[in-house]
């Protein structure tokens, strides 16, 4: 009888086990259900909110995660569901759980992406008052009383920094005719401080490097500048649009204001899937929207991209829709983000050595590049009898590099986050997050390859006076022929493309 009994109550006890951990199990499985329905809901509203995938993928792929979550949510959260369909349906999810999860991170990451590039920038003029590098001053409030020299110039901005400082300090100013008498007078002592925009200050120590040991900024006025609110944007899947490319001779922060050493005008046919790259000189003489004077159009950068933007769209007589502007660090992460790019050199030639201490060699023919040969390529110009005109040519064989790699459907596949993290911190565009989204809906939608041509304008060496020198200085000189040809060459592209002339035909 005891042994009776005690059978019965490790059988009672049993099933208490088997019922708690029943009970556990369906409490494990509804757990799971609602996590995954949680992933599954976030992942196809980030997806649908992000709007990248075209619709012959998105609704399939939604009816098909559809059916199955109609197989194994309901399984899965059941009480009395049968333990090998259970078991089923929960590996299911648990992969699901793991695809959801990791879409919904990168989905995410894109949308942050999207959001910190086109971020809308305040825009400010900056003004420095700069003293001799061994003054005293450490605070700018100790020139109070005392005379600052300028240059004499009616510019608006000009005289708002002036009229600032003079809030900060009490100042009188002297005027001067030119920079050199302005600089040459802060050396002698006559003035104790300048006031000077720091765009000219960068030209400056461009062309005299002691000028940044012999001086040193005391004090830096911040002008706000009114940007116009943009009016020529387009539907980039189906209109022609031109993006201007400007590359800032710097490395590092992207909101660093510079010259601008890449100037290319971007001519994309969304249609024929056609693009020309048309290269301007950086020297070319042009006029300053915002400043009604002339100088160069690397010079141009310094005001900001929309003073770079103005000057060409004045003398190119088109719209340019867009902008991206990138600096040599976006160059080298983005070329090694993208495993490299292949480039046909038209010459051997080897580089002056500013990048590395022996500089680099490259072939006539199919050089394969990482990001710091990549940029040596495309900065160097000493080794060329034309100089700049070729640097424009080289930039645009790295650019077409780029391009052609990063538009391919393995690249995107492979090097998806790589090419964010590279990009991030390192663009700035005035392009949307939507538009850059049809784009890339477009592209995913039927991975078309780009045939992507070049035209490189080309100019007369000649001498003029520059503003942001304040004096005279190299320049390239217009030619009203040249622009005419290249502005035919993107008008061809942007109708219909089917004309346009053949890659060696616009590159002379």
């Amino acid at each position: 009888m005891r042994s009776e009994r005690r059978r019965e109550i490790q059988a009672q006890m049993e099933a208490e086990r088997r019922d708690e951990m029943k009970k556990m199990g369906n409490k494990f499985c509804r757990t799971i259900s609602i996590i995954y329905i949680f992933l599954a809901a976030a992942f196809v509203g980030l997806l649908a909110w992000l709007d990248v995938l075209p619709a012959k993928y998105f609704w399939p792929a939604a009816v098909l995660l559809a059916v199955v979550s109609l197989f194994i949510v309901p399984v899965m959260y059941s009480r009395h569901g049968k333990k090998g369909r259970k078991i089923g349906a929960t590996v299911v999810a648990f992969l699901l759980i793991g695809v959801f999860g990791v879409g919904t991170y990168y989905l995410a990451d894109t949308l942050d992406f999207l959001g910190e590039i086109t971020k809308a920038k305040e825009v400010t003029e900056d003004y420095h008052v700069v003293v001799r590098a061994d003054a005293l001053y450490e605070d700018v409030t100790e020139i109070s009383g005392q005379t600052v020299g300028t240059y004499l110039d009616s510019d608006l901005n000009y005289s708002q920094a002036k009229a600032m400082l003079q809030k900060e300090v009490s100042v009188e100013y002297g005027y001067e005719d030119d920079m050199a008498t302005v600089l040459e007078k802060l050396y002698s002592g006559d003035y104790p401080a300048i006031l000077i925009s720091a765009a000219s200050y960068e030209v400056l120590k461009g062309e005299n490097s002691a000028l940044e040991t012999e001086t040193k900024i005391l004090y830096t006025v911040k002008v706000p500048v009114e940007t116009d609110e943009k009016t020529n944007a387009v539907d980039v899947t189906k209109e022609s649009f031109n993006v201007y490319i400007s590359g800032i001779d710097v490395e590092g922060d992207i909101s660093t204001v510079s010259r601008t050493d890449v100037n290319m005008i971007a001519t994309v046919n969304p249609v024929t899937h056609r693009v020309l790259l048309t290269s301007i000189p950086r020297d070319y003489y042009v006029n300053l929207p915002s400043k009604g004077a002339k100088d160069k159009l690397t010079h141009s950068g310094l005001y900001g991209i929309q003073e770079t933007i103005g000057a060409v769209e004045d003398i190119m007589g088109i719209d340019i829709n867009y902008y991206v502007r990138v600096n040599y660090t976006t160059a080298v992460k983005l070329v090694d983000a993208i495993g490299g790019i292949e480039v046909d050199s038209p010459y051997a030639f080897t580089t002056s050595g500013m990048q590395n201490l022996n500089g680099y060699h490259f072939v006539k023919g199919i050089n394969k590049l990482d990001g710091k040969a990549a940029l040596a390529f495309c900065r160097e110009r000493h080794s060329f009898v034309n100089g700049d005109m070729q640097r424009n040519e080289n930039q645009q064989l790295v650019m077409e590099g780029i391009l052609k790699k990063a538009t391919s459907s393995t690249t995107i596949l492979t090097s998806y986050t790589s090419i964010l993290d590279a990009v991030r911190g390192n663009m700035e565009t005035d392009m949307s997050a939507g538009e850059m989204s049809s784009l890339i809906k477009m592209q995913l939608d039927g991975m078309p390859g780009w045939d992507i041509r070049k035209q490189a304008i080309k100019g007369a060496n000649g001498w003029g006076q520059c503003y942001a020198l304040g004096f005279s200085a190299a320049i390239v000189e217009q030619e009203p022929e040249e622009n005419a040809r290249a502005v035919d060459n993107i008008v061809k592209i942007m109708t219909d493309g089917k004309d346009s002339e053949s890659d060696e035909d616009t590159a002379k």
